[in-house]
C-alpha cells in the first residue's frame, strides 16, 4: 500500500466520512433509497459499497498529469517548494511512476479518468474492453454506472467519449499497479473485496444515483478539509493511518450535528 501518498489518506477518510454520515446522519428512508438506487441487495451491503466507492471516486487523481503537478495552486513559499520536492523524492523512492519534469503529459479531469478506470479495478475482466470502451457485459453495467455516477453535477450524466478520451491519460500499466493498491486499500479498509462489486449492487440507471453522488462529493470535500497539512507520512503503518482516518471522519461529522 503506498501509505506515502496523500491521496492515500484522503481516500480512506473518504470512507470513513461516508460510513460515519451512513450510521448518524444518514435518515432509514434516505438509506433505503441510496440502497435502493445502487441496487443493493440490503441496507449492510450497500453501507459497505457507499464507504468504498466514496473512497475510490479518487483513485483518478493517481494518474501522471495529477500527481506530477502535486503541490500546485497552494501558493509560493520556499518552505511550500521544499515539501513538494521531499514528497517527490519519496513519491519516486516508493515506486510512483512520474514522469520527468519537463515532460509532455496528456491531460484529463480526474473525475473522468475514476470513470475510465474503476469498472476493471472492481470486477470487469472481460478482454477486449481495455481503452476505456463500456462493457457489454449484463452482469458489469452496474459498474459502469457507478462508476459514470461518481463526481457528477447535477443531472449531467457522463458520455462514454468523454471516459474514453480520459483514458489516453492514464499512464498505462504503471500506473495501473499504484491504482490496484490504492482500491484494494479502500476495500480493506471498508471490509469488502473490490472484485466482489458485481455481486454486491447493480445499479441500473445513473438517475438514480443523483443522492448518492452528492454524499460522495461531500464525503471527499469533508476528508480533504480535515486531511489538509496531515497526509500519510512514508513512515506511518496502515494501522495508524487509518485509525487516524477515523477519527477523523468522526470530527468532521460530528460537526454537521
Amino acid at each position: 500500500m503506498p501509505a506515502w501518498s496523500p491521496l492515500v489518506f484522503e481516500m480512506v477518510t473518504a470512507s470513513a466520512v461516508m460510513l460515519e454520515m451512513w450510521e448518524g446522519v444518514l435518515s432509514p428512508a434516505q438509506r433505503a433509497d441510496v440502497a435502493e438506487g445502487l441496487g443493493a441487495a440490503d441496507e449492510r451491503s450497500a453501507r459497505l459499497v457507499a464507504g468504498f466507492l466514496a473512497g475510490v471516486s479518487r483513485v483518478g487523481h493517481a494518474c501522471p498529469a495529477q500527481m506530477a503537478s502535486f503541490g500546485a495552486g497552494r501558493g509560493a513559499s520556499p518552505d511550500w517548494e521544499r515539501a513538494c520536492a521531499v514528497w517527490r523524492e519519496q513519491a519516486v523512492k516508493a515506486g510512483l511512476p512520474l514522469p520527468p519534469p519537463g515532460s509532455r503529459i496528456r491531460h484529463a479531469a480526474p473525475e473522468h479518468v475514476t470513470a475510465a478506470v474503476l469498472p476493471r479495478l472492481t470486477g470487469c475482466d472481460c478482454p477486449g474492453f481495455v481503452d476505456g470502451e463500456r462493457c457489454r457485459a449484463e452482469a458489469h453495467q452496474g459498474l459502469y454506472t457507478a462508476a459514470y455516477a461518481l463526481n457528477r453535477r447535477g443531472a449531467d450524466v457522463l458520455h462514454a467519449d468523454t471516459v474514453a478520451k480520459a483514458y489516453r491519460a492514464t499512464g498505462g500499466a504503471p500506473w495501473d499497479a499504484i491504482r490496484v493498491a490504492l482500491v484494494d486499500g479502500v476495500a480493506r479498509y471498508v471490509g469488502i473485496e473490490a472484485g466482489s462489486l458485481p455481486s454486491l449492487i447493480g445499479p441500473s440507471d445513473p438517475l438514480s444515483l443523483t443522492a448518492f453522488s452528492g454524499l460522495v462529493s461531500q464525503s471527499v470535500a469533508l476528508s480533504r478539509g480535515d486531511a489538509a497539512g496531515d497526509a500519510a507520512s512514508p513512515h506511518e503503518e496502515w494501522e495508524a493511518m487509518t485509525h487516524r482516518a477515523k477519527l477523523l471522519a468522526r470530527s468532521a461529522v460530528g460537526r454537521m450535528a
